[in-house]
């Protein structure tokens, strides 16, 4: 069910003095630093029993992670400071009533009641041969079946895409690149299909930076298909899409931006423009009505960040946010972007704000938005 947030104690209404939309506040803390997940996976249970978040104690670089019941009869708010994970990878399990997420070499799953983290998978020892494990799982996700983990990582100065099987506990290699991919996720629909990206790095000897020139591609377990999503080069002609996500009907959505948000049909490679940009992280709900983005995080020193949110039906857009601050430490400490999400029931936008000179959770409720575009 979802809850009425604005009984909830531990959240308090704020109004973006320029829009008028309303938006409530996690203000209830266990660390001074409270973010909401990376936008692919989401900060709410499937339920929106529990809306979980990172946690971080400025100036240490490591992140945990919290939890709050959104139930405003029986507010609580927990820390898990044994939850310290690599790269963005927590996961709300399916059931609602724990969290996966990566640390050293392997998957943990944490229930939200206590007790210890349990290993889930792990990379055998042998074939990591000492080297510096510097990533396992961009944003974990589950095979459409239910039965792997998808891991993404990365070793010394090779990357991996790997399963990882919750029965047996071992991981399975697919594949080795000798350049970086990440940001893979498992198709919502086909349990073998999964998307993968191509980024930039840095050399870890020489510190030398490489670009990537195709950004998106499509990848299966059996390890017979690997082709770009869109056959154009990012720094060539055509469209340049990146920050990917899955629809719920098995699209790939992906931003340009410059051009704005896309949805791209697996088979036709037909990418349709939904949402006029320029855009940058961009996320949809489940019925594909409702969309969400912020513009733009990567010149936040330049002008204020934008949490927006559009209407693909009746194609009206309306700012949520218009003018949010710089976060009061350098964002790329804790990749602290407003990375909003549609929630799984898709009664809110959740976001990351710094309205309140501090970095904290935000959710925007959606009907409140419907009646402020009118």
């Amino acid at each position: 069910m979802a809850y009425d947030i604005s009984k909830h104690p531990y959240f308090k209404p704020w109004t973006d003095p320029e829009t008028g939309v309303e938006s409530f506040i996690l203000t209830e803390r266990v660390a001074p630093h409270q973010q909401s997940f990376y936008f692919t996976n989401s900060s709410l249970s499937a339920d929106e029993k529990w809306l979980w978040f990172y946690a971080a104690f400025h100036p240490s670089p490591y992140r945990v992670l919290g939890a709050v019941c959104m139930d405003p009869d029986n507010p609580q708010i927990k820390l898990f400071p044994e939850t310290e994970f690599s790269s963005n990878s927590p996961m709300v399990a399916p059931e609602g009533d724990a969290i996966y997420f990566s640390s050293g070499a392997s998957v943990w799953r944490k229930s939200i009641d206590g007790g210890k983290p349990e290993v889930v998978c792990t990379l055998s020892a042998d074939y990591i041969s000492k080297r510096e494990l510097r990533r396992f799982g961009s944003h974990l996700s589950f095979s459409a079946d239910g039965k792997y983990l998808l891991l993404d990582c990365e070793l010394g100065n090779t990357w991996l895409a790997a399963i990882g099987d919750p029965t047996t506990g071992e991981v399975r290699v697919l594949h080795e690149f000798q350049r970086r991919h990440d940001h893979a996720q498992f198709s919502p629909v086909d349990p073998k299909l999964f998307l993968i990206s191509q980024d930039w790095w840095n050399d870890i000897y020489t510190g030398r930076h490489f670009v990537f020139d195709q950004r998106t591609w499509l990848m299966d377990t059996d390890v017979t298909r690997f082709e770009p999503l869109v056959p154009t080069l990012w720094f060539g002609h055509g469209d340049k899409p990146c920050h990917e996500w899955w629809s719920s009907d098995g699209k790939v959505c992906y931003t340009d931006y410059e051009k704005g948000a896309y949805e791209c049909d697996v088979e036709t490679r037909e990418p349709v423009l939904v949402w006029k940009g320029p855009l940058c992280h961009t996320h949809c709900d489940s019925t594909g009505r409702f969309w969400c983005a912020d513009q733009t995080p990567y010149k936040w020193l330049e002008r204020p960040c934008e949490v927006k949110f559009f209407d693909r039906e009746t194609q009206k857009q309306i700012d949520i946010v218009r003018a949010m601050p710089y976060p009061p430490y350098h964002r790329d400490v804790y990749h602290i972007d407003p990375h909003p999400q549609m929630s799984p029931m898709g009664t809110h936008v959740v976001y990351t704000t710094t309205v309140n000179g501090a970095v904290d959770v935000a959710l925007a409720p959606v009907d409140g938005i419907l009646a402020k575009m009118g």
